[in-house]
């Protein structure tokens, strides 16, 4: 008997032992207030497993201590991984937060309605890009991050100072009313460098209308919107840093940093971006930079101040300064001006402030206020220039809902806009007009839930211009989703117009030193766009699929058509023909379970400018609007090693060019590809390490420039039998060519 009780006594105390020698692992899986019952919860490598309880709740008991790697899945929603640790004796406690697959399709937008709805409720079609999205083509300007969004082809229109514009649906870019914030602050002058110049450190995310929006946005919008959103200081990185550097010595840099007090929270954003040295890339070894010298330096500053009832107070401020040089490869930045050297020499410094206040009342009333300044100094070889543009934007907008079927919004705004240069755009003997063009708007929509799963907004817009006297454009947009929500149809039709603007092409032809003829007085642009957009998200075993198609047809009806038939002359005047723009686009992301996302996407248009020759109406194709662009991405990652792979990408069809008579290069550009590859290795407490290959297959343009030998014509009567004369506008992307790319990023909560 005594053997016995000792037998017992040992196992017990072996029992016991084991016991403490083991710790336990508790935890709850949730997504927002839902809870996950029956998730998958698993220590990979080991036995341990289990899942998740009525109210996604998990234990295991039993694990020898160390350190593993714990993962929890769910269908329908992303992979949770994390390390954890476990101690003798102790039970480790976790809180686990899944991430919705659909959640892009539930992303709050505000372009559509000036109200914020999730991309599901929206009544139009919008298109959302997130910081995380961007960072799979890490670059430190928008221009760049632009290039892999679906429906927008970001073109190059100057092969020495890299001038550039962002097209919707093959439309030319200064037919899109870009915003900051819902504030139209990057037009005319300011918008000629936005993209390039705007830092991507304070972007939380991007939405893109397509299609002619005037009724909310007024002037400008007749292709459609790109409104970039900026960080909320309520909820960005306590400090976050960002720094890149290329194989062509380009240097990046982002800092940021945020705090909040009792009733404030505040943002501050300094960036940067250096390039200064000089690179020969083109085959042809033309003497020319093939990259733009350039100096950067953009500020950002952004208060939150909370008030009862969590009313909005916000007050910002933001400012850049750039420097860009390009031209001949020995030419000394002396020689800024003159006539022994080609440069082309560009100075910008541009500021804007602003606020947004919710009035204090019952119901929801919007006031802001945005006043911007942009100031520039350029040479153009020896033309000199130098401009200032001015831009006052108020706003006064009330949203209600009215009753169960009615939801209006309502507002009025008004635009000052002031610019004044040294050339002929500012001469109003020229123009006809003077220096300063105010809008004054009015503007109302009402949303009707007509039955469940229908929606329906009509809308209109009345402007008064002081040049072109008043303007309407009506609109009117459908919605049906079915019960589930994974299917969504939207029909639309849009008016868009734009008061007579000669900036960004009259810019151009004063760089060509050619003399700008108005004969008669030019009325608004106007246009209609009808679109019709298919949506379904599809979720599977092992993985969700999102499918979106879209077709839609924009016609200008009245537009301003430049004509360069006479030389040394560009002559402007209201073309009653009209411009065509059919197209249709579609994209497909799928997200697997495991951690790979892939997504593809295109769109194809034909722009088409259509005049009257002998009484016979005749269709060209517009210059700089490929017809098919095709988008993708792939990525992968390694969750227990930090690691993950993205790979995108982009294939152009061909675009018209602007040619020479008798031109020996090509009419059209040829297919080409370009393709990048990054690699990001996260570490623990914030810290990340990527770096890739840039255009993988060293796709660079030829010829860009004609005749560069003899950039101010001197010699163009010897041996030159078709009059060829020095022109750089046959560019249609930058020629770097292959580069590489490691950065560094660290984010503190």
């Amino acid at each position: 008997m005594k053997q016995l009780f000792t037998a017992i006594f040992l196992l017990w105390a072996i029992v016991l032992l084991a016991q403490q020698e083991t710790g336990a692992l508790h935890g709850r899986v949730m997504s927002g207030k839902d809870t996950l019952q029956q998730a998958s919860v698993m220590l990979l490598k080991t036995a341990f497993g289990v899942s998740a309880g009525k109210y996604g709740e998990f234990e295991i008991k039993d694990i020898p201590p160390g350190k593993y790697q714990l993962r929890i899945t769910f269908i329908g929603y992303e992979n949770f991984q994390q390390e954890i640790e476990i101690k003798t004796g102790e039970t480790s406690i976790i809180k686990a937060e899944l991430t919705p697959l659909t959640s892009q399709i539930n992303e709050v937008v505000v372009t559509g309605n000036m109200k914020e709805a999730s991309k599901l409720n929206s009544v139009t079609p919008i298109d959302v890009y997130t910081t995380q999205y961007f960072q799979r083509n890490p670059t430190n300007n928008l221009w760049d991050a632009l290039s892999f969004v679906n429906g927008i082809f970001p073109d190059v229109d100057n092969g020495v100072a890299n001038t550039s514009d962002i097209q919707i649906n093959g439309i030319e870019g200064n037919y899109t009313e870009t915003l900051i914030d819902g504030v139209p602050a990057m037009n005319g002058l300011a918008g000629n460098y936005a993209f390039t110049a705007f830092p991507m450190s304070i972007i939380d995310k991007v939405e893109v209308e397509k299609g002619a929006s005037g009724t909310l946005y007024g002037s400008d919008a007749m292709a459609g919107v790109i409104n970039i959103i900026t960080k909320n200081p309520d909820n960005a990185p306590t400090f976050y840093t960002n720094v890149e550097l290329t194989s062509y010595l380009e240097t990046s840099e982002d800092l940021s940093a945020s705090f909040k007090l009792k009733k404030v929270s505040a943002l501050f954003s300094l960036s940067g971006e250096n390039m200064n040295t000089r690179w020969e890339l083109n085959p042809e070894k033309d003497g020319f930079m093939d990259i733009p010298l350039t100096n950067r330096l953009n500020f950002f500053n952004k208060w939150n101040i909370a008030r009862k009832d969590d009313r909005v107070a916000t007050i910002y401020a933001r400012y850049l300064f750039e420097d860009r040089f390009g031209g001949q490869m020995d030419a000394p930045r002396s020689a800024i001006g003159s006539n022994t050297y080609y440069t082309q020499w560009i100075r910008t410094n541009q500021w804007q402030a602003g606020f947004k206040y919710q009035l204090p009342l019952k119901e929801k009333v919007m006031l802001l206020a945005d006043y911007s300044e942009h100031y520039q100094n350029a040479y153009f070889g020896n033309l000199y220039y130098t401009g200032r543009q001015r831009v006052l934007f108020t706003q006064l907008s009330w949203s209600k809902k009215v009753d169960k079927q009615n939801e209006l919004l309502m507002g009025v705004n008004y635009r000052l806009k002031y610019y004044i240069d040294n050339t002929q755009l500012s001469d109003k003997y020229i123009t006809g007009t003077g220096p300063t063009s105010h809008i004054a708007g009015a503007f109302m929509e009402d949303e009707i839930s007509i039955a469940e799963g229908h929606k329906l907004v009509l809308g209109c817009r009345f402007d008064y211009n002081n040049r072109v006297g008043p303007f309407a454009t009506p609109r009117a947009d459908y919605k049906w989703n079915s019960k589930d929500e994974q299917n969504v149809f939207r029909f639309g039709l849009g008016t868009g117009y734009r008061v007579p603007d000669l900036f960004n092409d009259g810019y151009g032809a004063m760089a060509q030193g050619l003399k700008v003829v108005i004969p008669v007085r030019l009325t608004p642009e106007s246009d209609l766009t009808l679109n019709a957009n298919y949506t379904r998200v599809q979720k599977l075993p092992f993985g969700i699929l999102s499918l979106d198609v879209s077709a839609y047809y924009t016609y200008f009806m009245s537009y301003i058509d430049p004509d360069y038939s006479v030389n040394g002359e560009v002559i402007y005047y209201n073309s009653k023909n009209g411009l065509d723009a059919p197209g249709f686009s579609g994209s497909a992301d799928f997200v697997f379970q495991f951690p790979l996302k892939v997504g593809i996407s295109f769109y194809y248009v034909d722009v088409w400018e259509v005049d009257t020759v002998n009484g016979v109406r005749v269709k060209s194709w517009t210059q700089h609007s490929p017809h098919l662009t095709t988008d993708f991405y792939l990525s992968y990652g390694i969750p227990a090693a930090g690691l993950s792979l993205d790979w995108t990408g982009y294939v152009m069809s061909p675009m018209l060019l602007v040619t020479e008579n008798n031109d020996y290069r090509p009419a059209t550009s040829p297919w080409y590809t370009i393709q990048n590859i990054q690699v990001t290795k996260k570490f623990k407490k914030g810290v990340e390490i990527y770096f890739g290959i840039k255009n993988l297959f060293n796709f660079m343009q030829s010829n860009p420039i004609i005749r560069p030998f003899d950039p101010f014509n001197r010699y163009v009567n010897v041996n030159n039998p078709n009059g060829y004369v020095f022109d750089t506008e046959y560019g249609f992307i930058s020629n770097e060519g292959i580069k590489g790319f490691v950065g560094f990023r660290y984010t503190f909560h």
